[in-house]
Parts: structure tokens; C-alpha cells; sequence
């Protein structure tokens, strides 16, 4: 480079409000969608996407959680104010409702499992089973995400297939 030749200019840092953005239409998620899992309007997210407004530390713990990242990564190079993000955690949890749902859907039919022979937990199966169905059902009358919804629906044909091979749909024997 010769001597009087100025460096290449660094590019702008990315915008927490466009970061946002670009994370939620990666999801496929529609600002209603989003502003829903954050408890804020949709006009709230809109202002953030247009960098009209600076989210606050809680609102970047949520949308590190729902965007699966840690907060400090959500905002790394970007326009965020520093002093905001050196008091953001250094982790968050991660997972959704239905995700922590569906793992305890988990445990429960291994107990059923272990327990099917067992005449005397019988009834108690059953109403889990129901109480399982019930719970599916109401998740999937919820705005969810494909990856969710595919969850979902792979949760219950589980549940389905669990039913089956207790038969839950027949009367206990004799």
C-alpha cells in the first residue's frame, strides 16, 4: 500500500434492530409472532427493527433465549450500547415451553412404560395418557414454528403408538 493511501474503510457494524430482523425471517416468524412470544406489541418489535427504539436488557434475554444464542452474542458487533450489554447474563435458557413439554413427555412414558404390567397403576396410566393428548392438542392449536409444530406432531404419534402398546383403548383384563 503506498504511503499516503488510506486504509479500506471498516464496514459498518450490523444494527441490533436489523439483527433482529434478519434472526426473526430466518425463522420464519412474522412480527406479530414475534412481538407474541415477547409479551411486547407488534409495534414495539417494529420500532426495535427500525432502530427507533433500543430493547432493553430484558427483552435481549428473551430474544437470545427464543433465537437459542447467548445474549453477549445477540448483541457482539453490533450498534447495542456497551454499558447495556455488560449487564446482560452470560447465558439463558434456551428452550421453549413446548420443548421443556415434550421432554417431560419423555419421562412420563418411560415411567408408563416401566409400570405397564402393573394392574394396579392402570387407571393412573390412563389419565396421564389423556392428560398427554389434552396437552398435545392445545399445543397444536398454537401459532408454533415448524420445527415446533413438526415436534408436535411427532409427540403425539408417539403418544398414539404408547397408547396403542398398553392398550389404552381396551378394557383392563378380567
Amino acid at each position: 500500500m503506498p504511503q499516503n493511501a488510506e486504509p479500506p474503510p471498516h464496514p459498518a457494524p450490523e444494527t441490533i434492530g436489523k439483527r433482529i430482523a434478519r434472526l426473526r425471517a430466518e425463522r420464519g416468524w412474522t412480527q406479530q409472532a414475534l412481538a407474541n412470544r415477547l409479551a411486547i406489541s407488534r409495534v414495539a418489535v417494529s420500532h426495535i427493527e427500525m432502530d427507533l427504539s433500543i430493547p432493553s436488557e430484558r427483552t435481549i434475554i428473551l430474544l437470545a433465549g427464543l433465537f437459542k444464542t447467548a445474549p453477549h452474542a445477540l448483541v457482539a458487533e453490533t450498534t447495542y450500547p456497551q454499558a447495556k450489554a455488560e449487564r446482560l447474563p452470560l447465558t439463558v435458557l434456551a428452550y421453549s415451553e413446548i420443548e421443556l413439554e415434550l421432554a417431560r413427555l419423555e419421562g412420563d412414558l418411560s415411567w408408563i412404560e416401566r409400570l405397564a404390567d402393573d394392574h394396579a397403576w392402570r387407571s393412573r396410566i390412563l389419565e396421564a395418557l389423556d392428560a398427554w393428548s389434552a396437552r398435545l392438542a392445545r399445543f397444536e392449536a398454537l401459532e408454533l414454528e415448524e420445527t415446533e409444530r413438526e415436534q408436535v406432531l411427532s409427540a403425539r404419534r408417539t403418544l398414539r403408538e404408547a397408547s396403542d402398546r398398553l392398550g389404552a383403548n381396551r378394557p383392563p383384563p378380567g
